[in-house]
């Protein structure tokens, strides 16, 4: 089966070298260097990779839709992803395609969580992590290792899927799909490095939000109901909470806190509206899938 190694690169001149010269060894290497300021794309092609170019960083996911559409226009059979700065052990892509090989699966994730790798995640990145893959669950109803950019798929998936995302948000972008279009998913376990160079390209914190706040707008836009139908609950408990103290010095022979009724009335009419908008939504996206 003929095999392109996908590695988006982003200033990774310390690493991109030793990175293809383990992966080339298991098929054809693609570096698609977004926008490097280094000698990223020099390295890389020295090596042994074919490079494409941006000339201007476009993200991750832009990255990688270059790289699928470069795949699918030369007819490759197992397209497998994995990260410039050498958090992944390249010797271990067999163990990614071999499901696919046998027909057993289409898309498989390298986790972290299956072979006790997360110990060696940093704590504020762990937690950060766990939210992302519970919120990922949320959007896609599967709980996997949805930040893992260790990936192997074959054809099917990418003539399946329509990828729009351009940043870190496009792996979870992916599993919400594929759980659409009925694509088998499995987890294979890895082993992953944090004491590599320039492991932070972004800082932490808003690298997460950001990620986050794309995974909150694929359930907004997959599961409206659930969204807003969470958000009209915390409007019904924060109007629940002002109508207590609106009411409780009443009720010691007191008077009535006027502003906090009136917040409490104003809670419940935000609520209303947010459970109908909801609703609509819900239906309307049904419709759109229809």
């Amino acid at each position: 089966m003929r095999t392109l190694i996908v590695i988006p690169a982003y200033n990774e001149e310390l690493t991109i070298g030793s990175v293809v010269a383990l992966a080339k060894k298991f098929g054809d290497v693609l570096v698609v260097d977004d926008g490097s300021m280094d000698r990223t794309s020099e390295i890389a092609r020295e090596a042994g990779a074919i490079v494409i170019r941006h000339e201007r960083n476009m993200g991750k996911g832009y990255a990688l839709r270059t790289a699928f559409e470069y795949a699918l226009s030369r007819e490759y059979d197992v397209i497998v992803t994995l990260d410039a700065d050498g958090q992944h052990n390249p010797d271990e892509i067999p163990l990614l395609m071999e499901p696919i090989v046998k027909g057993e699966t289409d898309l498989v994730i390298g986790s972290r969580y299956l072979n006790g790798s997360k110990k060696k995640i940093p704590v504020y990145r762990r937690f950060g992590l766990w939210v992302l893959n519970k919120s990922t669950k949320v959007a896609a109803g599967v709980d996997v290792d949805s930040q893992s950019g260790f990936r192997a798929m074959n054809r099917k998936v990418l003539e399946k899927l329509d990828l729009n995302s351009t940043d870190y948000s496009i792996e979870t972008d992916m599993i919400v799909k594929a759980r659409e279009e009925e694509i088998r998913i499995t987890e294979v376990p890895i082993s992953v490095r944090y004491d590599v160079p320039r492991r932070h390209k972004k800082n932490p914190l808003s690298h997460g939000l950001g990620v986050l706040a794309s995974i909150v707008g694929l359930i907004g836009y997959r599961r409206p109901l659930l969204l807003f139908g969470l958000l009209s609950l915390i409007s019904f408990i924060v109007a629940g909470i002002l109508g207590y103290l609106a009411l409780e010095p009443y009720y010691r022979g007191g008077r009535v806190y006027l502003t906090q009724a009136i917040g409490a009335g104003s809670f419940v009419i935000i609520g209303i509206q947010l459970f109908v908008a909801g609703l609509t939504l819900n239906v309307l996206a049904k419709m759109g899938r229809e």
